[in-house]
């Protein structure tokens, strides 16, 4: 099973958009997704009880998205080979590491905050990775070990994605590259930057996301099918 996570510390930063639009993508290929949405308190799942969606769709409160229970919600659609999350940042780790077929992914709008936010993401979970390879880590988590049947955990550099959301689309690689090596002090020292989904979600108008991200029912048009299809495709492609 593939688990794409989608992560962001920063509100507005196209998280839920990009993951529904994930989704969206992935039911289209053929992939059968879950999505899941884990909400801040008070807040109402944006797409989890609409109805007309093509894909299997759950929702957990933050407070109570362990990964226990983020795991049994997984396991209650086993129609699914692949799962979505839209997750806050608080409880991301402990989900990332025992199931180690997660990828996440860091949706990064243009807007210079946006990009050194979802920077600053990318590099704390590869700081979480390396806290991973402490012997004391290892023996506290070897319990909670997933009872997927799961092949061997991706490289630590291939866990984390920048995904350019809303970006220019005259903007080519290498000004992305720029621009986030302007707020990563990684770079700046010499080591290799963030990996960076090179086709990512273009600016979709607010009509076509009104009907798409909405808690009643679900309604795709063409030009989001088609952006969801073209994101599936690239971001299926970083499986393991």
């Amino acid at each position: 099973m593939s688990m794409f996570i989608l992560q962001g510390s920063k509100g507005g930063a196209g998280r839920t958009v990009s993951s529904v639009v994930l989704a969206t993508g992935l039911a289209a290929i053929g992939l059968r997704p879950l999505h899941l949405q884990v909400t801040m308190s008070g807040i109402q799942p944006v797409i989890a009880f609409a109805k007309g969606v093509p894909f299997s769709t759950a929702a957990l409160a933050e407070h109570a998205a362990t990964t226990e229970a983020i795991r049994h919600t997984i396991a209650a659609h086993p129609e699914c080979s692949t799962v979505v999350i839209d997750m806050v940042k608080r409880t991301i780790w402990d989900t990332v590491f025992d199931i180690p077929t997660s990828v996440v992914l860091f949706p990064m709008r243009p807007a210079a905050v946006e990009v050194e936010v979802a920077v600053r993401d990318y590099r704390d979970l590869q700081t979480h990775q390396g806290s991973a390879s402490d012997p004391h880590f290892r023996l506290h988590r070897r319990a909670a070990r997933p009872p997927y049947n799961v092949r061997r955990p991706i490289a630590s550099l291939d866990r984390g994605w920048l995904l350019p959301v809303a970006w220019p689309e005259d903007m080519d690689d290498h000004a992305v590259a720029a621009k986030v090596e302007r707020f990563d002090g990684s770079m700046r020292a010499g080591l290799p930057g963030p990996s960076i989904l090179k086709r990512g979600i273009p600016d979709i108008s607010r009509e076509h996301l009104d009907d798409l991200i909405n808690t009643s029912r679900y309604v795709c048009s063409r030009t989001v099918e088609a952006t969801a299809v073209a994101v599936a495709r690239s971001v299926s492609e970083l499986r393991i």
